[in-house]
């Protein structure tokens, strides 16, 4: 087999679409959960709760990411965990809604979830040329998309119109399916070193890599509540602000989401190639937070509410192709500890999920509804866009946001 470092791979797209099978599973506490509670009569701030929770215990990636490095391949790491987390999500999903073990359940499964994203993060990351980096963060963000956008599109359909337990098990069915993905990544041969690794030589590597300069850097830049746009994960419970039928609700939060996803993530690849991806970053969040402000003095009607879910869906794939990029351009070639960097980073940028999910609910309480949650979400974004500015372009003109291509942490003896 070739070396994977020598020359840019066919079919690089289809790698990044590796990650559908995450975005998919997450529809799951995210969308589909929410309109299960909805449709019971929980109010949107105790089901903003929930899925705030839900975020923050996954958060827990991280400290367990660098075990992806050692033991196995990454390429079992990946195949053990999206089998896992689809077997947790059918679990999640036969519990009664009003189950004590619903929130635990979900936690659990969005951890083996994020856990998954990181195994094939790092394994892509370190497998591929840096050449590769702004593709596959494309295609990486348009698998979540479509991945999510189907989950919403389908599964609380499926749950709704077809007995138990086969509703649950046609979704839990569908989360394997891009699981052969898998097959067409390339082999990395940090996956034989990292499997001589030794737990007490992996700490003190990890603990070099928590510390290293662009890692810190981008983690702060990404736990920033910069393009959260967590009103995407309220909406599949706020139709009836709307007076959106479920018809509608499902439509906008499915297909409608699905294209808004892909002509957003295209859009923003080609923007990329004219512009620093940290600086577009903030660029994404300022304009989505106006596009926010924007829906404030508009009535609450089914348009306008399938207008919010397509604009508000289109920022946020937006920003999370950009994250993408930036995130794989941070991992050095054949990193023995790219899971681990990708785990760290993707659960700094879990973070503003999990408080602007709880912010957003708070601003619905607050106001006493959806415009209080709009004006919160757009408020704080642009509050830290602001803030995060003047740090970014002294980083870019340092260049201390890129990673270093002389050097692995995890070879630092």
């Amino acid at each position: 087999m070739p070396d994977p470092l020598s020359e840019p791979p066919r079919h690089v797209w289809l790698m990044g679409l590796a990650n559908t099978t995450y975005g998919y599973l997450y529809a799951v506490p995210l969308v589909t959960v929410p309109q299960q509670l909805a449709a019971r009569g929980v109010p949107e701030p105790e089901i903003a709760n929930i899925g705030a929770m839900v975020m923050a215990l996954s958060l827990a990636t991280f400290a367990l990411a660098p075990v992806l490095d050692t033991s196995m391949s990454r390429r079992k790491w990946s195949v053990t965990l999206g089998f896992l987390a689809t077997a947790l999500a059918l679990a999640v999903l036969l519990l009664p809604t009003s189950s004590a073990l619903l929130t635990p359940g979900l936690a659990a499964m969005a951890l083996a979830t994020s856990l998954y994203n990181a195994a094939i993060g790092g394994w892509l990351g370190a497998a591929l040329p840096k050449s590769c980096d702004e593709t596959v963060g494309t295609w990486f963000g348009i698998g979540n998309a479509l991945g999510f956008s189907l989950g919403a599109m389908c599964q609380f359909w499926l749950l709704t119109h077809l007995p138990t337990p086969l509703g649950s098990l046609a979704v839990a069915g569908i989360g394997v399916l891009t699981m052969p993905i898998l097959l067409a990544l390339p082999s990395p041969s940090a996956d034989r070193k990292a499997m001589r690794e030794t737990f007490g030589t992996l700490a003190r590597d990890v603990a070099h890599l928590a510390r290293r300069g662009p890692v810190l850097r981008i983690a702060g830049l990404l736990a920033m509540p910069c393009a959260a746009f967590t009103l995407t994960n309220a909406f599949g419970g706020l139709g009836g602000d709307f007076h959106a039928s479920a018809s509608v609700v499902g439509a906008a939060n499915g297909m409608g989401q699905m294209v808004a996803s892909l002509l957003g993530a295209l859009a923003i690849r080609l923007v990329m190639t004219r512009m620093p991806a940290p600086l577009l970053y903030l660029l994404v969040g300022s304009v989505g937070a106006a596009f926010t402000l924007l829906l404030l003095p508009l009535p609450h009607t089914a348009p306008v509410y399938v207008l919010a879910v397509l604009g508000e869906c289109a920022a946020q794939t937006c920003a999370q192709v950009v994250q993408n990029a930036i995130i794989f351009r941070s991992i050095a070639p054949e990193d023995p500890l790219a899971s681990s960097q990708f785990g760290l980073l993707q659960s700094a940028l879990i973070v503003p999920y999990a408080y602007m999910q709880a912010l957003d609910g708070y601003g619905y309480r607050l106001a006493g509804g959806v415009a209080g949650s709009l004006l919160m979400d757009a408020g704080v974004s642009l509050a830290a866009c602001a803030i995060m500015a003047m740090p970014v372009l002294r980083w870019l003109r340092n260049g201390r946001l890129e990673a270093d291509l002389k050097a692995h942490p995890g070879l630092i003896r």
